[in-house]
């Protein structure tokens, strides 16, 4: 027997083991893309959660500065008022003396 012999009697099975060969090679290679797209991916959250962590260092960082401005301002506004309480005693103080 030869192979166009072969060919004749299995005319059939020519397309089908066409079809599986070509149907595996694309599923192999759309595995491969998936692979490639996820080792991608999972580098880029690797990435996203290292800034992110530099991210809330940060803000940990300004929010102490902003407890710190709060404290100053909060001490400027009892600081103002003692001085505004003492320049009113010393014009009650020279309206007295006036008399």
């Amino acid at each position: 027997m030869n192979l166009v012999d072969l060919l004749k009697k299995n005319i059939v099975m020519v397309p089908v083991v066409a079809s599986v060969l070509v149907g595996t090679f694309t599923g192999v290679k759309y595995v491969v893309g998936l692979t490639d797209t996820i080792n991608a991916s999972e580098q880029h959250i690797v990435n996203l959660e290292r800034d992110l962590e530099v991210a809330k260092k940060e803000i940990v960082d300004i929010n102490t500065r902003l407890s710190s401005a709060e404290a100053t301002w909060t001490m400027a506004e009892n600081l103002y008022r003692q001085l505004a309480d003492q320049v009113r005693e010393h014009d009650y103080d020279i309206k007295d003396l006036n008399r």
